[in-house]
């Protein structure tokens, strides 16, 4: 990974003109696909300067007045990552708080984003050629909109760039952290095809990727260039019994571990709910004793081990194709199309076999809330020795583990003019995008068929072999669908039309236009209280969207560059925001930069925020006043409605940056930010709020044992986030006759993460601890490329540090130490050339096969999955031919 600096370049003028009128910085994006010079890239036409995400400009030299990481082709290949995730995943500027697909338990379950400075996925804008794409279907965490990056196909991505400034002035809303701009490849030559096949040393998981880019049409020639590309990619399921690290789900091995992969049993009787068990464990079950779980009672639960019904890594199967041309009508005039088609399937155990006992509920559509299902056995039930009602505790293993499948669409058509004249460039483009998703689910429990088998007792709880027909009459299975609409129309026009001082006045304005919508829904057997216990998130909502821009480079001295920007917009639902940004580039000399970038940004509330939603979700926290088990991780169910009253969010980010290049091959570069983001959406705190039940009245439910079941929520502007750290980024290069040696690196300190629990609370310190999620104070990617004819060679070490546990202490869990282990991590990439026109390749990610270090706040999973997985060491071999 290397920073764009050049001192060579240094005082360059800018020497084309730019226009485009796009999605906050949409149509420059788009331009930015053609950011490496093609003598021949349209007919007459020499282009020696171009466009940057980050500025509506073109310009010719490289470090330009924004922070802006670009990673080409050959460093994303010799990564060793293979999806686009797994490729932004790895960088230091994705400090925590993203999310992929092994987050099984999320209701947007399958997808995968980014996230830009720890600041959510919701915060960082993720664009392709410059534009703007749907939103995935389901939100993340119920309330976050972000695009899906599995729906992206990394094969046909040329270059990333990853502007790491707040960029509202330019792209509108979302991007308070920052931009991820994917561009994909604008030229391509005859047929490739690539094809790899990978496997993990343990667990039995592989994978397969096959890759097809084929062209037609020279634009010096021809006047068009038609461009197509198909991926296939295949990965198995690995599920948490396959691995050492979890297969048995006992962690009391490590600091503050628990039996934490087991599920607990009162009893299949409870006239007492906290007696002892006095009678043999249904089978698949085992008598362990509450010590085991922490717990002071005396005696035994029943319990059985979750992990074989818990998957750490879900199958999945993905096709994505890309078709793009452009036409030349003249000189001066050029019309592009693209159209973008991703399909995938992906499932996942998601959860062990459905347990049934105190606390059961379904939905009440009348209502919009949960009632309660009582799991008690009447009178005269074959299974009730009792003369009296009996409350029972119940896992019905024959059922089977719930099972989860989720399959995804996702399009994007974008057509365009582009047009050049003699002062000023143009550009319109229109769009429309959408991400449709159905999420299909197995084994749940219909809440009709299990009261009737409370009532005629048609079900043997003791013997479930002698009653099959009421087993399958209880087994249900839902479908749920999710759509995200995205339409949009862009307009821009730049140029440098005159001279002021020391240079070349640029100019450019734009107007973008677009309409949004999501439809989240959920199964009908949750809307007619079918299904016990249900998971819900409704969403619907849609809004209108207008904006204008405008952006100003000036010249004042030789040695320094202004950029002036300013974007309003205007929501249809929340009303509206201005972003204005000031940018200062100062070349001190021949190889020191210095730039400064000043911005206001914002974010619009999200659909699931300011719409008609409603959220029945399910989470874990420790509960310092459970009687049965007081400090342990304790399952609750969460109930949220959407907010119409709230508030923008609004950001102020200051970015410093000092940039040294005393030769060709030696740059260094220091980027320090800060950001502050203030009336924070945000529900509060489930954990707060469940640890000081006294200044929270009337939002926790206990059941009648006094164990915890319900906390009430509501989205709210929280008060204010405030983050600071730096960025360091450096390469040097040694050349030995035909061998050269290259050292890279980019490393990411955290120096403050502060915001409130609940409103009206003072901001808390999260960096270098996991309050606000895993926030570790240090990443960094350092890597040795060694290139010598044929061969390449690289080795890269990755780097976490380590954190201070502030969701479990050391007062729930006497045996914690505190802190999570620091990581390291080898990767290795070995590459040949010297067969014709083909590259063969072997990647081994994670060389040493390290486990990711403990955390007991994973609770069954000994990790935190925004950091980590639990793949190991993971070989790849692979090769790229071209006919």
């Amino acid at each position: 990974m290397s920073f764009v600096f050049d001192a060579s370049r240094a005082g360059v003028r800018y020497r084309r003109l730019a226009l485009a009128l796009s999605l906050a910085l949409a149509a420059p994006l788009a331009l930015a696909a053609e950011a490496a010079p093609q003598p021949d890239a349209e007919p007459g036409v020499t282009l020696d300067a171009v466009q940057v995400t980050g500025s509506n400009l073109k310009r010719s030299d490289e470090a330009g007045v924004n922070p802006v990481l670009v990673l080409d082709r050959a460093q994303i290949e010799k990564s060793g990552k293979v999806t686009v995730s797994d490729l932004l995943r790895s960088l230091t500027v994705n400090s925590g708080n993203s999310f992929n697909e092994q987050y099984t338990g999320s209701f947007a379950n399958g997808s995968a984003g980014v996230s830009l400075r720890g600041l959510s996925q919701k915060n960082t804008l993720v664009l392709v050629n410059g534009y703007r794409v749907a939103s995935y279907g389901f939100a993340q965490n119920t309330q976050d909109n972000f695009v899906d990056l599995n729906a992206l196909p990394l094969g046909a991505i040329e270059r990333v760039e990853i502007l790491k400034d707040g960029a509202s002035a330019l792209y509108g809303s979302d991007a308070i952290a920052g931009v991820v701009n994917l561009i994909l490849r604008r030229k391509t030559e005859g047929i490739e095809v690539d094809a790899a096949y990978g496997a993990a040393t343990e667990g039995g998981i592989d994978q397969h990727r096959i890759g097809l880019r084929a062209g037609h049409g020279d634009p010096a020639t021809d006047r068009y260039s038609l461009r197509f590309s198909l991926d296939v990619f295949q990965r198995g399921r690995l599920d948490a019994d396959e691995r050492d690290l979890t297969r048995d789900g006992d962690y009391r091995d490590q600091p503050g571990g628990r039996l934490a992969g087991w599920s607990t049993q009162g009893g299949a009787y409870l006239r007492n709910p906290r007696a002892p068990v006095a009678f043999p464990c249904q089978s698949g079950t085992q008598s362990r004793p509450y010590s085991d779980f922490g717990s002071p009672l005396p005696g035994n639960a029943c319990a059985f081990n979750t992990q074989p019904f818990r998957t750490l890594v879900p199958d999945v199967e993905r096709y994505q194709a890309l078709l793009a041309g452009d036409v030349w009508f003249n000189d001066s005039l050029q019309g592009f199309a693209e159209a973008l088609y991703s399909t995938s399937h992906n499932g996942t155990y998601f959860s062990a076999p459905m347990t049934v006992g105190a606390g059961l509920r379904a939905y009440d559509r009348s209502t919009g809330r949960l009632v309660d299902i009582p799991a008690v056995l009447p009178v005269g039930h074959p299974n009730n020795p009792y003369a009296t009602p009996t409350p029972f505790e119940y896992s019905f293993l024959d059922l089977g583990a719930r099972y989860k499948i989720n399959k995804s669409e996702f399009s994007r058509v974008l057509v365009g003019l582009r047009g050049k004249g003699e002062t000023w460039d143009w550009d319109v483009a229109a769009s429309h995008s959408e991400s449709r998703q159905h999420e299909y689910v197995r084994n749940f429990l219909n809440r009709y068929a299990f009261e009737r088998v409370l009532r005629d007792g048609s079900y043997d709880f003791l013997d479930p072999a002698r009653t099959p027909g009421a087993l399958e009459a209880l087994r249900l299975s839902t479908r749920r669908p999710g759509t995200y609409r995205l339409s949009t129309l862009n307009g821009k026009i730049s140029g440098f039309p005159l001279q002021w001082r020391a240079g070349d006045v640029g100019v450019a304005a734009g107007v973008e236009f677009r309409n949004e919508a999501q439809d989240a829904r959920t199964s009908p057997q949750v809307l007619s209280g079918t299904e016990l216990r249900p998971a819900i998130n409704l969403i619907d909502g849609d809004r209108r969207v207008s904006a204008a821009f405008f952006e100003l480079s000036l010249k004042p001295w030789q040695s320094l560059e202004v950029q002036l920007a300013g974007r309003g917009d205007h929501y249809s639902d929340f009303g509206s925001a201005f972003s204005p940004k000031l940018g200062l580039r100062w070349q001190v000399g021949d190889d020191v930069l210095v730039r400064f970038n000043a911005s206001r940004g914002f974010r619009a509330p999200s659909l699931p925020e300011i719409a008609q939603s409603t959220t029945i979700s399910y989470g874990s926290v420790i509960d310092s006043f459970d009687p049965v088990q007081p400090g342990a991780s304790r399952g609750v169910t969460i109930l949220r409605a959407g907010n119409p009253d709230l508030k923008a969010e609004r950001s102020s980010n200051i970015n410093l940056g000092l940039l040294w290049s005393p030769d060709a091959d030696t740059s260094l570069g220091v980027d320090l930010y800060r950001i502050r983001q203030d009336d924070l959406i945000a529900p509060d705190s489930v954990q707060y709020v469940v640890s000081n039940p006294q200044l929270n009245p009337g939002r926790i439910t206990r059941d009648a044992q006094g164990r915890l079941q319900l906390v009430e929520n509501r989205y709210a502007n929280q008060g204010t986030l405030t983050t600071t750290g730096f960025d360091i980024e450096g390469r040097k290069v040694w050349r030995a006759g035909d061998a050269a040696w290259t050292l890279d690196g980019a490393w990411t300190r955290l120096l403050s993460y502060e915001q409130p629990q609940v409103a009206g609370q003072g901001a808390l310190e999260g960096a270098g601890g996991n309050r606000f999620g895993a926030l570790p104070k240090w990443r960094g990617i350092t890597s040795l490329n060694y290139g010598r004819g044929d061969w390449t060679a690289q080795l890269s070490w990755r780097y976490i540090g380590g954190y201070r546990q502030q969701v479990v202490d050391a007062r729930s869990n006497p045996g914690l130490d505190g802190e999570v282990d620091d990581h390291h991590q080898f990767d290795l990439y070995l590459g040949y050339e010297g067969l014709r026109d083909t590259t063969v390749y072997l990647s081994v990610q994670n060389l040493a096969d390290k486990d990711p270090p403990f955390d007991p706040a994973g609770g069954a999973l000994p990790y935190d999955i925004s950091q980590y997985d639990a793949l190991g060491r993971f070989v790849t071999v692979g090769f790229k031919h071209k006919f």
